[in-house]
């Protein structure tokens, strides 16, 4: 590979080391940390109680759970909005906060259950119960880690990731790449460096040899 090849190559590695820092700055500036701040501010409730928060419309938290009920899966949560209508929860992507980010809970042992949007402006109330009645556990009411929609990524844009999973491997993946890629690239050009010049004193030390009579 020539030399121009390669310092083509640099530079688009530089700047996709740039960019990757660029992104996991945001990633942490606008979603790990407000998140790990939200359940660390809220008070956990112990399973069979209610707990009230006052929400905008549009709003969307999460429902995050403790205890031997939220890890046998038994734990089950009801949202009713200010009018008292129940409203609709959604689970976590395959890929999710607790998958690469467990270390970033304030309060050990807690985990997303689920998420919920609110449709109005008010009082809103989650009441979290274990439906096999045995097991305790708590729940908070904080930020959600799951996001909404997706985002297709592939040469056609066909393949759809959740948005959650891509700040969830975005967040333990750029700020690592965006330190490494300039070492090795550097560590690389040092090496290639030294064996052009050892090559260079070889080619040198051949071309000005005497031969043997």
């Amino acid at each position: 590979m020539t030399r121009g090849r390669l310092a083509d190559r640099d530079a688009v590695a530089f700047g996709f080391s740039a960019l990757c820092a660029c992104i996991g700055v945001l990633i942490w500036t606008l979603w790990v940390l407000p998140v790990a701040a939200s359940v660390r501010d809220a008070d956990p409730v112990p399973l069979g109680r209610g707990e009230t928060v006052e929400l905008r419309a549009g709003e969307r938290v999460g429902i995050w759970g403790s205890g031997i009920s939220a890890m046998l899966g038994t734990l089950e949560c009801s949202v009713s909005g200010p009018d008292g209508a129940a409203l609709p929860q959604r689970g976590g992507p395959s890929l999710s906060w607790d998958d690469t980010l467990w270390w970033m809970t304030p309060k050990r042992g807690f985990e997303q259950h689920t998420q919920f949007t609110a449709a109005h402006e008010g009082v809103h109330t989650v009441t979290c119960i274990d439906s096999l009645d045995t097991y305790d556990g708590e729940f908070l009411v904080a930020g959600d880690a799951f996001g909404s929609g997706s985002i297709g990524l592939g040469r056609t844009g066909g393949n759809d990731f959740a948005t959650g999973t891509l700040l969830a491997f975005g967040a333990v993946f750029c700020l690592p790449v965006a330190a490494l890629l300039p070492v090795v690239i550097l560590v690389r050009r040092r090496v290639t460096r030294r064996r052009s010049t050892r090559d260079a004193e070889r080619a040198h030390e051949s071309w000005t040899e005497s031969p043997e009579p």
